[in-house]
């Protein structure tokens, strides 16, 4: 899809940019605090969620508003954080796992001039896959709640070979580049700041890291490679046709 730039776009900083951060960082909050406290998902530590709904949007959102989206995702947790009554010198740090799950991505994204979508060749089986995409994030909530580990881990294989096949019938670049630095860089950049973060401050010891830094980064593949597809392919040809969607990282 090329990218459609009506005449008149301001291609400065305009204060749609900082209220565009400011109703992400809205809808975020509220995505992580419903993640680690009120959906039905068991975590090995407190303020960690087995399947991290707000890690779904946080790649997206960077990818259409640059570093705006990032911040979003960073206050995002920070507010979740103090919610929880963690301490603040340890929120600030531990959030920096979801401000980098975004920018590495629109750091990759954009040093290669890539857009983070192009018009679908096959949209009918893309919307298809889709759909299917849509129930293998429910089949996996449903798993993680029942502690069915042999579900878990077939959703998160279905999710994986459903994003091989689009990218087969697609734009391989788009497809595999998302694959690639979408959810899995983008995973396991915000699994390393966050559960390092944890061991640094004492909240968990060396002996369940590597527990808590797989269960984080699968549950971030899972959503991203699930309903971070779906947003996606849905709203980004739209969103880059408007004025809130940002070309470079600020405007």
């Amino acid at each position: 899809m090329g990218e459609v730039i009506p005449r008149g776009f301001n291609r400065g900083i305009t204060w749609r940019h900082p209220l565009v951060c400011a109703i992400t960082t809205a809808v975020c909050t509220v995505l992580a605090i419903w993640a680690v406290v009120a959906a039905p998902v068991s975590s090995p530590v407190p303020g960690v969620s087995g399947l991290y709904i707000a890690a779904a949007v946080y790649v997206p959102v960077a990818l259409w508003f640059g570093v705006w989206g990032c911040f979003a995702g960073y206050l995002s947790c920070v507010f979740m954080g103090f919610y929880l009554g963690m301490p603040w010198e340890f929120v600030l740090v531990w959030s920096l796992a979801d401000f980098f799950e975004g920018f590495v991505p629109l750091m990759i994204y954009r040093s290669l001039k890539l857009k983070p979508a192009t018009q679908l060749k096959r949209p009918n089986i893309t919307y298809g896959l889709t759909a299917l995409l849509a129930l293998d994030v429910v089949v996996s909530a449903v798993a993680l709640v029942n502690a069915f580990s042999e579900v878990f881990i077939a959703t998160f294989i279905v999710g994986i070979t459903v994003l091989i096949v689009q990218a087969a019938i697609e734009d391989r670049k788009t497809w595999i580049t998302w694959l690639v630095v979408g959810v899995f860089i983008a995973s396991m950049v915000s699994g390393v700041f966050g559960v390092g973060a944890m061991l640094a401050f004492g909240d968990i010891p060396m002996e369940i890291f590597s527990t808590v830094f797989f269960g984080w980064v699968f549950g971030d593949i899972i959503v991203l490679s699930t309903i971070g597809t779906i947003l996606t392919i849905l709203l980004t040809p739209y969103i880059m046709k408007t004025r809130v969607y940002v070309r470079r990282f600020f405007s």
